[in-house]
């Protein structure tokens, strides 16, 4: 019942994970659906991901501190959203992901083994 679930949960997770639009301008990153999602790529990803939202969100920052001394520093923002963004997608959509990947790669290698390509 319980790797029933889990299996659901990875299914849903899959079927967002994809999805292009998902991916937006980093579609071209994503690994084919055999392939695991490694800590570098992921890293890759929410590195530029949370680099550009923390950007911007130092931008608005600047706007809103423009009078104020107390300014955050640049690097802060992008490095707290790549770190949050790291994290989540690490718990979340790389372990279905790559669950998924062996067990197509499984797959295949048992067809191969049994010569039904």
């Amino acid at each position: 019942m319980a790797q029933q679930v889990h299996r659901e949960i990875d299914e849903r997770l899959n079927e967002l994970s994809d999805r292009d639009a998902f991916w937006g301008p980093l579609v071209s990153f994503r690994p084919e659906k055999r392939r695991c999602m490694s800590v570098g790529r992921v890293l890759l990803l929410t590195s530029l991901v949370g680099g550009f939202y923390g950007m911007l969100l130092n931008l608005i920052l600047a706007m809103i501190c423009r009078h104020s001394r107390a300014v955050p520093p640049v690097y802060g923002a992008p490095l707290v959203l790549t770190f949050t963004y790291f994290v989540a997608f690490q718990l979340s959509l790389a372990p279905a992901w790559n669950r998924r990947a062996r067990l197509l790669v499984r797959r295949a290698d048992y067809l191969q083994s049994i010569d039904r390509t």
